[in-house]
Order: structure tokens, then sequence, then C-alpha cells
């Protein structure tokens, strides 16, 4: 099966899974919106903003590595076994910390306990991945997807009773283990379709693993750091409201950062096997993928922009107006809002479906060491200027530092790759796009300016982008053929 077909094969099967679960990822940030408010949503970003530090530690390059050695290793007993076993213990280790730690911060108590929630749901996470790198070799991610549907529909469920019996902070939290508990056992169970699940504690195969995943490990603490530690410092250098206007953004658009992934991800085998053989089909290979990440890209980013208020205000429902008019940083007379932090951080996003693109080129490369030092100063860099800003400018320093980081790191990625492999892209399709979305975007305004209800707007205008896509031929029509056909 080609390249296309196969990627074609993994994204359509799971292309519906993945949108009921974005969906229902909304819902439940919508109903922790209204219910909580804009300090309680300071609450929800801190927490997990905490333990995503350790959940990158607890990884530390775990998953990717399990990725690649499934890939190129033939004793793939071998490989999951091992490295399951020595994934679970690093995780019990790591998630006990975290909770240890957080007792040395000045946060609220219900924060502290909920850090300790979050590091139980986390630390299941952080396994199921494990079983999600068995699924991705195989190219049948439509079974984990499906999986973290019902999990998700879980944890909502379960948030839903919390709010309508008038529940606290961390009880609201403890829905995330059940759901994450349930996804975790359902690919467990599923697991012995493709590998049989079990230990192995082989110290030498150990070291092994270690060596492979630990520049992906140092690389990811970076990364967290870069480009997630803006909410911790915030949290500590202001407080729950300026976390709460600045989380109010980054909750909602950190769901849109899965869809790279969920690509990439079905991509990544593949273009690894290619990558490592010295196949030249992994440039055509590449070229596909970064095409199909800007026809998803542009559209989100200028509906996210044009739309940021009132899709924040659906979101928050009948505290809408707290949510987009609250603000405790002006700048040249203007009040600053979760609104503002949105357009901000939704440039960030669309960098990073390239940066994403080019991140896992380097690691299908085996090139992972090579971007220690540049990652070591994308965190020295961001930091320096969340330092430098959030003081005087809080959320609004915290979002330019996010967005400069970004572009930063996708050049540094981009120059990276190619002094490995010569991956020259082809712009044709790209620029076409954009072109679409420059026409897009005047519609969308257009639209907005007039009045017309948001969910319209969000229908016309994709169709309209989408009209364009095949008037101006932006891309193969073979793949719009394969991916309709499957």
């Amino acid at each position: 099966m080609s390249y296309t077909r196969k990627v074609a094969y993994n994204t359509a099967a799971q292309m519906i899974g993945k949108v009921v679960g974005t969906a229902i990822s909304f819902v439940t940030v919508a109903i922790l919106f209204r219910y909580f408010g804009i300090d309680g949503i300071g609450k929800y970003t801190t927490v997990f903003a905490f333990v995503g530090f350790f959940g990158v530690l607890a990884d530390f390059g775990l998953q990717w590595t399990l990725i690649r050695e499934l890939a190129v290793d033939e004793d793939k007993q071998k490989v999951f076994s091992n490295i399951f076993a020595f994934r679970l213990l690093s995780a019990i280790v790591v998630y006990a910390l975290c909770f240890a730690a957080v007792w040395f911060f000045n946060y609220p108590y219900d924060v502290k306990l909920g850090v300790g929630i979050i590091a139980i749901a986390t630390f299941f996470a952080t396994m199921n991945s494990a079983l999600v790198s068995v699924y991705l070799n195989n190219y049948r991610l439509d079974i984990t997807v499906s999986a973290e549907v019902v999990g998700r529909a879980i944890t909502l469920g379960l948030i839903y009773l919390v709010v309508k019996g008038s529940g606290g902070f961390d009880l609201a939290m403890t829905a995330y283990i059940g759901g994450n508990v349930i996804i975790f056992l359902i690919n467990l169970y599923l697991l012995d379709r493709f590998i049989k699940f079990g230990m192995a504690f082989n110290l030498k195969y150990w070291r092994h693993v270690l060596t492979q995943a630990i520049p992906i490990g140092i690389i990811m603490v970076f990364g967290f750091i870069y480009y997630k530690i803006d909410s911790v410092m915030l949290s500590l250098m202001k407080g729950m409201t300026d976390i709460g206007i600045y989380g109010t953004a980054y909750k909602m658009l950190e769901i849109l950062q899965t869809i790279p992934v969920m690509f990439l991800g079905a991509a990544f085998p593949l273009i690894t096997r290619y990558a490592t053989t010295g196949d030249e089909r992994v440039r055509p290979a590449f070229q596909k993928s970064f095409d199909f990440l800007i026809l998803l890209a542009v559209p989100l980013v200028i509906l996210f922009f044009f739309l940021a208020e009132p899709i924040i205000h659906f979101i928050a429902g009948a505290k809408g107006n707290e949510f987009v008019s609250e603000s405790t940083v002006s700048f040249l007379g203007h009040a600053i809002t979760s609104v503002t932090t949105m357009k901000i951080l939704i440039f960030s996003v669309g960098i990073n479906f390239v940066s994403n693109l080019y991140t896992y080129m380097i690691l299908s490369l085996g090139r992972q060491k090579s971007v220690i030092w540049p990652t070591l100063g994308f965190a020295v860099f961001n930091l320096a200027l969340n330092f430098l800003l959030i003081p005087r400018f809080s959320y609004l320093g915290a979002a330019v530092a996010t967005l400069l980081t970004e572009i930063i790191v996708c050049t540094t990625y981009v120059i990276l790759t190619n002094k490995f492999l010569a991956l020259p892209i082809k712009l044709h399709g790209a620029l076409k796009l954009f072109a679409a979305g420059v026409l897009m975007a005047a519609l969308t305004y257009s639209l907005d300016r007039a009045g017309l209800n948001m969910f319209a707007i969000i229908a016309i205008t994709l169709v309209f982008y989408s009209g364009l896509v095949f008037l101006f031929k932006a891309i193969p029509m073979e793949l719009v053929r394969t991916l309709i056909k499957k």
C-alpha cells in the first residue's frame, strides 16, 4: 500500500472519532468555564500546567523511543515489554514526587489537592501512551481514538454530575481519573490483537533505551519550558485571575494542538521506515504531510482570530461577559482581555503545525541529540522573555513570549532538518492555500461585522474555503480522491 493510502486510511478511520472527541473536549471546557468562572479556570490551568511538567519527566522521550524501536527492531515483544516496565516504574516515582513538590508552593489548598488528583489521572495517560505506540505501529489509531472518545465522554458525564450536584473543584478533577482509567483499560484489553501484554526487565536493553530516550527527554523538558512554563510562572508571579484570563484562551487552543499530533502520529511510523532505510519516498511523503498541515492550519487560524470573542462568549455561556471583559492589564490605553490573548496565541498554534512536522522528521532521522542545545536555547530565551514581560504585562507578556519563541523554534528546526536531509518544500500549494485563506478571512470579517451567527459564519466560510482549495487546485486531486475513496 502506498504512503498516501496508508496515511489516508489511518487518518480517515479515526477522523469521525477525533472530531467527536474534540467536540466532547470543548463541551467539557465549556461546562467548567460556566461553573468555575475566571478564578476557577485559573486554578484549573495551574493544576494541569504543574502536573504537565512532571508528565514530561515521566515520559522523558520513552514514547517516541518506543515508536522508533517498534519501527526498526524485529523483536517487537522485547521492545514493548521492556519499555512498558521501565515506564511503569519511572512514572510511579515521578508522579509521587509531583504531589510532594506542590506543597512547597504558595498555592491554595484546593489547587494542591487538585495536583495530586490530576497526577493520578496523568499516570494512567502516561501508561496508555505506551499502548498507543503499538497501535500507531500497526496503523490502527481507529482503536485508540474510539477508546479516547469513550473515556472523554465518561469524563464529561462525571463532570456534569459534579456540576449538577454543586460539587467542588477537587471533585470535578477526579472525573479525569475515571476517564483516563477507562481509556487505558480499553486499549489494554484489545492489545493482544497486535502484541502480547507483559513486562520484562532486561537491564542491558534498558540502558540502550535510555541512550535513545534521554536526548528526546531533554528536548521535551526544555520544550515544556519554552512552551508551557508561562502558565506556571503566571500562577506564581501573579495570581488566579491573571492565569484564568490566560488559561481561557490557552485551554481552548490546547485542544487544537492535538490535530497535528494526531496526523503526524499516523504518518510517523512509515516516515521513520523511509528515513532509516534511505527510501526516496521520504521526500514526497514529507511534502504531502506539509501540504496537509497547511490545509488544516489556515482556516483554524482565521476562524479563531476573527471569531475570538464570540467563541469565548459561547463557551463561557452566562459568564461570557466576565470572560471577554475581565482584564488586569492595559496596553496603549486598551484593556487586554482573553480575546486579545487568543488572537495572539492562535498564530503560535498555526506555526506549531509546521514546527511539529520538522520535529518529528528530526526524530525519525535519529538526530535527536542535535537539537538538545537549540532546545536549551529556546527554553532560556522563553524564560528570559517571561521574566522580563510577565511582571509588567502579565498574560499579555506570556502570550507574546510564546509566539516569538514558536517562530524561532520553527525556523531553527527547518534549518536543522535540511542540514541532515535535504527536504526542499514546494510552496506553490501552500501559497494557493494562503490565497484562499486571505479571501476566507475577508469573508469571515464581513460576516462577523454584519452580526451573523457564529456557527453560520463558520459553516459558510469553511465551505467557501473548501471551494477555493478545489478551484485553485491547492492540493493534488489524487490525494483528494484517495481520501474520498477511503
